[in-house]
């Protein structure tokens, strides 16, 4: 069996057994280094795009926790004491340890507001969410709190 296979490498009638023409099919080294330069770079280029999908992806998971966890930390603000809103950080606890958060508050001026008879009503809250694994992501809101005015529901 071996030796009718290697007689059919042959491809003059005449050569001896194990003796291959140079003219035989087959692949050069030339042509194996090029295809094979080839997949090398097809595979650089994919892992390069997949990188960069995890990136992404990454970067869409902290945006869509950032706006859950800071509407969910503004309306904690909204109900608390409105003369005990002060500059202050955190984080969410052991629901989401990588996250961390700073209020910076800031009382609004009648000048500020551009309101007539407005001093000391409203309350300029910026809360900043930040994810303490990865230092480049920040999610920023800001937002205005009124004071409660007596009489009104």
């Amino acid at each position: 069996m071996l030796i009718r296979h290697l007689q059919n490498c042959s491809a003059r009638p005449g050569l001896g057994l194990g003796k291959i023409a140079a003219t035989s099919a087959g692949f050069s080294l030339f042509e194996l280094l090029v295809a094979v330069s080839l997949i090398a770079l097809s595979c650089i280029i994919l892992f390069g795009v997949q990188a960069d999908n995890v990136d992404r992806a990454a970067e869409a998971r902290f945006y869509t926790q950032a706006s859950m966890l800071a509407q969910q930390k503004l309306t904690q603000l909204n109900l608390q004491d409105f003369a005990g809103l002060t500059d202050a950080s955190g984080d969410f606890g052991p629901t989401y340890p990588r996250m961390s958060w700073s209020l910076r508050v800031h009382v609004l001026t009648e000048e500020e507001s551009g309101l007539a008879g407005s001093n000391g009503w409203l309350k300029l809250v910026e809360l900043t969410l930040r994810d303490s694994a990865s230092r480049h992501y920040a999610y920023t809101v800001r937002s205005l709190l009124l004071r409660k005015i007596e009489g009104l529901p």
